[in-house]
């Protein structure tokens, strides 16, 4: 059932159009579609592997030298900005960092 969900996307016809063409019952290519879509989601689920990601260092333009000597600055990709002393123990890092 999968071959025939990857063959009809990559013809680029119309799922109804390739139905016909194979006598597939529409709402069972439907289904078949279905499993598909939930099959890919879960193996890039299972790809993902937990561990050190890469962290962009870089002075902020925008604040004074003197706080960026003080202060650990961290922008998050969703925008979440954290500051905290430079003296900060590291167990709150570690709860601050990790989700």
């Amino acid at each position: 059932m999968f071959a025939h969900v990857e063959a009809c996307r990559d013809s680029n016809q119309p799922q109804k159009i390739y139905c016909k063409q194979y006598s597939i019952a529409y709402s069972t290519f439907q289904y078949w579609a279905k499993k598909y879509r939930e099959a890919s989601s879960e193996h890039e689920a299972t790809e993902f592997t937990p561990g050190f990601i890469p962290v962009k260092v870089e002075p902020d333009p925008e604040m004074n030298q003197v706080t960026i000597a003080n202060q650990l600055h961290f922008l998050f990709p969703n925008g979440i900005q954290v500051m905290c002393p430079e003296s900060v123990h590291p167990d709150v890092l570690k709860t601050l960092l990790n989700p």
